[in-house]
């Protein structure tokens, strides 16, 4: 049985041109510098950090010294301020804002290079992970009576390292990024390295259309918020089994409203790394949106509002901040396009026990599936205050429209349709304010080959208290435990099959 596979329709591009047209109408923020001097300066405040205060006036960003500032904030006129230390052009991100030689806050790393013609900011992610997997059992029961064999493992590995390069060229609303991305947990593979970017131009500070590799935009995790996770480099086991991975495409993103931001990207398939050109269809039948909405406080850090926001409250929100979210993606997956199991980030299909839903012809009575349509809904709440965050998100996925390899007949096949419901849910409080965070962690899956559960408690140290960075470096320790997990591989602790306590410590840097 089959469905016709869908494509991206006119509604798709009619959607995207009026929200063109919004965020490039929408108003800036009514922002305003108060100085010791009495006078006022008003526009959008861009940036700051622990010496300066950026804002753009009529289209120039001008940087302001806090000796000179008494205060910000969001009423009054605008007299005549005193002489800015610098003027520059509109930027629109913290990579564009930072400072020549610095080391700036929130993923812009250092700037090397700052020209007429455009700059260069590198940063690096990195973590060292050692692992225990020793108290699971042996082995597990796929959905379909299988016994087999739980692969176990007890290590310390330099887990990953990303190195970026981004800044803009030519034209400061012209943005590039460029990262090498290694997984040393499987080196000497063909998925150990992926190069990989894009490229992404600024209308307005409200809207960007870009093309290469993106997060697909279908769950809260996926909103280019990583690695700033509760966990290190790992999302919630049902965040894991749901979300879509790193394709390749083009989006549109933006601010079409005050606090309201969005990205809807069309892609090659769910999962880019480790698939070449040659492996995909020609229906280019992925499509994936999220929409995240802050109705109070600021939940996101500077640098972070257009990607939706870190988990846990490091910030120290002194009034409430909530967020809410939804997300849906649609794609034609084909057998032929599945990446391997151990590609980095990557995502494949799998059915709540675990199985591979391409490489298990027992469930469609012994048919090879060459197709699959896959449909994801996800819907997030989040609260922080005072150090502590509560943050959820419900799943709902669909898979249908089964086609099979030629000459691979399933007959009179039972189902026509899977479908699989799941939850996650986060607490945490910093113990002790910028320095230690206890979190927890609980997720659930539901499907038509089993219910899976995990839980977990960890801990978060920042050892390094400078103001503005303390959150580049921590050490990162907790205990797992799972029901069976569906899923796993080397870059995951998590194990297919794995039913027990698995332990990890970790240590990342990330500026």
């Amino acid at each position: 049985m089959s469905t016709q596979s869908p494509r991206p329709s006119w509604l798709l591009f009619s959607v995207c041109l009026l929200l063109l047209l919004l965020g490039m109408s929408a108003p800036g923020l009514a922002d305003e510098i108060e100085f010791k001097n009495g006078a006022l300066v008003k526009g959008t405040v861009t940036r700051q950090d622990v010496a300066t205060v950026s804002i753009r006036v009529e289209g120039v960003v001008k940087t302001y010294s806090k000796t000179d500032i008494k205060n910000v904030k969001m009423e009054g006129e605008a007299p005549l301020p005193p002489t800015p230390l610098s003027v520059g052009p509109v930027e629109a991100d913290s990579s564009a804002h930072a400072s020549y030689g610095a080391l700036n806050p929130e993923r812009a790393g250092f700037r090397v290079a700052e020209t007429d013609n455009g700059t260069l900011n590198i940063s690096v992610w990195a973590y060292v992970r050692y692992i225990s997997q020793l108290g699971l059992d042996d082995t597990y029961v796929d959905g379909s009576g299988e016994e087999k064999t739980v692969a176990k493992r007890q290590d310390i590995q330099f887990s990953k390292v990303s190195v970026q390069f981004k800044g803009w060229v030519l034209d400061e609303r012209l943005r590039y990024l460029a990262y090498v991305w290694a997984s040393p947990n499987v080196m000497g593979t063909a998925t150990a390295f992926a190069l990989v970017g894009n490229l992404e131009y600024r209308f307005t500070e409200h809207l960007a259309i870009g093309g290469g590799i993106q997060g697909l935009p279908t769950s809260r995790a996926m909103e280019l918020s990583h690695p700033r996770f509760n966990r290190v480099d790992v999302r919630s086991m049902s965040g894991e089994y749901f979300r879509g991975s790193y394709a390749s495409g083009v989006w549109l993103e933006g601010e079409p409203f005050e606090d309201l931001y969005f990205r809807t990207m069309i892609a090659n398939s769910l999962s880019k790394l480790g698939v070449d050109a040659g492996q995909l269809d020609d229906k280019l039948a992925t499509w994936s949106t999220g929409a995240w909405w802050v109705p109070k406080g600021e939940y996101a850090a500077a640098g972070m509002k257009s990607n939706g926001g870190a988990y846990g409250d490091y910030e120290n929100h002194q009034s409430v901040a909530i967020r809410l979210g939804a997300h849906y993606t649609t794609s034609i997956e084909s057998a032929q396009s599945q990446p391997d199991v151990n590609d980095p980030e990557n995502s494949q299909i799998r059915l709540s026990d675990g199985r591979l839903i391409f490489e298990s012809p027992e469930v469609f009575n012994g048919a090879d599936l060459d197709e699959v349509r896959y449909q994801m809904v996800s819907i997030d709440a989040g609260l922080k205050y005072r150090g502590a965050a509560l943050e959820g998100e419900l799943y709902f996925r669909n898979l249908d429209g089964f086609r099979f390899r030629q000459g691979s007949d399933p007959g009179d096949l039972a189902l026509d349709r899977l479908i699989d419901t799941g939850w996650s849910i986060q607490p945490s409080y910093m113990i002790l304010e910028k320095e230690l965070q206890l979190y927890l962690i609980g997720s659930g899956i539901y499907g038509d080959y089993g219910d899976q559960w995990d839980g977990v408690i960890g801990m978060n140290w920042f050892p390094f208290n400078v103001e503005g960075f303390g959150r580049q470096f921590r050490i990162n320790g907790d205990a797992q435990y799972t029901s069976q997990s569906p899923i796993g591989n080397l870059s995951l602790p998590y194990t297919v099959g794995g039913h027990g306590w698995t332990y990890s410590v970790n240590t990342e840097m990330f500026f």
